[in-house]
């Protein structure tokens, strides 16, 4: 099955903490926004995808994730708790066409959300390890984030990209 990654899951690293799966493409979605407006279950803001103008896109990456392996992700991205799962249309950069994907849409999302630093690092890492637009990747970096009061929770993410938290707190 194919799935669109467009928050913290488009970071190799990332995803490969959870379930192994294989790279297809980067792929813009039209008509959508990202918004970092789902509250985790750290009370921190997650990505999430929303309608909007038809001038707008959410890019990321396309993701195989074989059938006995998505169970585990629904899990980790809390399917039917925090997530629902919806069929988009997306277009690959690559002009490969357009696949149908699947991609989780929050259901607990509240105004005024920030990320953690160490979930926007995920999302900026697989931004730009995948090429996605530079403008693109320039918003993202302009995302208010918070730092994580538990330094180990932060200490442990980190760590999937080889950040040392000596390196990460200036030490």
């Amino acid at each position: 099955m194919l799935c669109f990654a467009y928050g913290s899951n488009m970071s190799t690293q990332r995803l490969a903490a959870r379930i192994p799966a294989r790279f297809m493409t980067t792929a813009m979605l039209p008509a959508y926004r990202l918004a970092f407006h789902q509250r985790g279950g750290d009370s921190s803001g997650k990505c999430d995808i929303v309608p909007a103008s038809s001038q707008s896109a959410v890019y990321g990456v396309v993701w195989e994730v074989a059938p006995h392996h998505k169970p585990t992700l629904d899990g980790y991205e809390g399917l039917g708790v925090a997530y629902d799962e919806t069929w988009l249309t997306v277009t690959d950069l690559a002009g490969e066409g357009q696949f149908e994907v699947q991609a989780y849409v929050g259901k607990i999302t509240s105004t005024g959300m920030h990320p953690y630093t160490w979930y926007k690092h995920h999302v900026l890492n697989g931004a730009r390890e995948h090429g996605l637009p530079s403008a693109y990747v320039r918003a993202l970096e302009r995302i208010a984030a918070h730092h994580d009061p538990d330094t180990e929770r932060h200490a442990r993410e980190m760590a999937l990209h080889g950040f040392n938290e000596l390196l990460v707190r200036g030490a």
